[in-house]
């Protein structure tokens, strides 16, 4: 009759308060690399330190940083007072128009003038007298021309005027660049977190990209809980997950279901060509598949940081909807393994 009751217990236990041991604590592991190449000038933090977002964590000696910056700007500069000169060579071009056209409607007025009275009395004007007017006219037509031509040269190699001048863009941006490759010579921490893997002192040449010291966010961590498939059967997104943690013996901390993955990869696949491999299994029992179930920390039970390392071991007992009477048996058998972790 007890091997039956137990038997019964495993059979509602597996399914209504899953437990597993194949649990460890994960966090976001974040590489720590200058965007900048450099020498490094100053290390601000020590191996497996608290840090906070802002803070430093080292620096890169920023002069070639500081002269690029200066070059960038004396550029800029340069690059306004051409536009400027630009923009003058055009007004001067166009109070050149203007005075051409002027020249041409008082030489075409004349002209006119000189061929009506020809064309009323031939006697009144001399016949050079009229190519003259003519021939002025048709300098000065050449002239507006000219200086049309010339409005339009200086209009091109000005480019747009104003703010979004291509040339006075492009100096911009060079000098927004500098300032951003200058502010990249000092690192800091983008998130909570502990320093760790710490690979580099003052005078270490780094290229950009390069990591020299690991960060451990700490403002997420939770717990990938591998459970067999007939363990998420009733496992729902949010119910209560109880926590033991190998680094803390005797305490159990709450939690809940944050997701449950839909997939893991069961065979490597086979490039073209070649044979498939066959795994001849003649166990009686088959193997159960497992799937990673992640486990958030409730945030008014949250462990020390001092206690969660990434990598640590854990064991969760999930009260699948609520587990109803199961629950209470449930919770016996998950403070009696707090009290065996004490002794393993």
């Amino acid at each position: 009759m007890v091997i039956i009751l137990l038997l019964c217990w495993y059979l509602a236990a597996d399914r209504l308060t899953p437990y597993t041991s194949q649990a460890r604590i994960q966090a976001f592991v974040i590489p720590i690399a200058a965007e900048v190449g450099g020498q490094i000038q100053k290390v601000y933090v020590r191996d497996n330190q608290e840090v906070s977002p802002g803070d430093k964590l080292f620096e890169l000696d920023p002069e070639p940083y500081d002269i690029a910056l200066a070059k960038a700007r004396s550029d800029y500069e340069t690059v306004l007072s051409s536009v400027k000169a630009n923009n003058e060579t055009i007004a001067a071009a166009k109070a050149g128009l203007q005075a051409a056209i002027a020249a041409y409607q008082n030489a075409a007025k004349d002209a006119e003038r000189q061929e009506r009275l020809y064309r009323e009395d031939p006697g009144t004007i001399s016949v050079r007298r009229l190519e003259v007017a003519q021939a002025t006219r048709e300098t000065a037509r050449s002239q507006m021309a000219a200086a049309a031509a010339d409005v339009r040269r200086a209009t091109e190699a000005a480019g747009i005027s104003g703010e979004n001048n291509s040339q006075l863009l492009s100096a911009r941006s060079a000098v927004q660049k500098a300032e951003l490759d200058r502010k990249n010579t000092v690192v800091v921490a983008t998130n909570r977190g502990l320093v760790t893997d710490l690979r580099t002192d003052i005078g270490q040449f780094l290229g950009a990209g390069a990591p020299v010291m690991t960060l451990v966010a700490i403002n997420d961590v939770w717990i990938s809980a591998d459970m067999t498939e007939n363990n998420i059967g009733n496992v729902n997104i949010g119910d209560e997950v109880a926590i033991l943690l190998d680094s803390m013996p005797g305490h159990i901390f709450k939690g809940q279901v944050r997701s449950i993955s839909y997939g893991v990869s069961a065979t490597q696949s086979q490039p073209a060509g070649v044979l498939p491999t066959v795994d001849n299994s003649r166990d009686w029992l088959r193997q159960a598949q497992r799937f990673p179930v992640k486990i958030a920390f409730v945030k008014d039970d949250f462990p020390p940081v001092k206690n969660l390392r990434v990598g640590g071991q854990a064991d969760v007992l999930v009260y699948a909807n609520g587990a109803g009477v199961m629950s209470f048996f449930g919770s016996i058998y998950i403070r009696l393994m707090s009290w065996f972790s004490y002794i393993y």
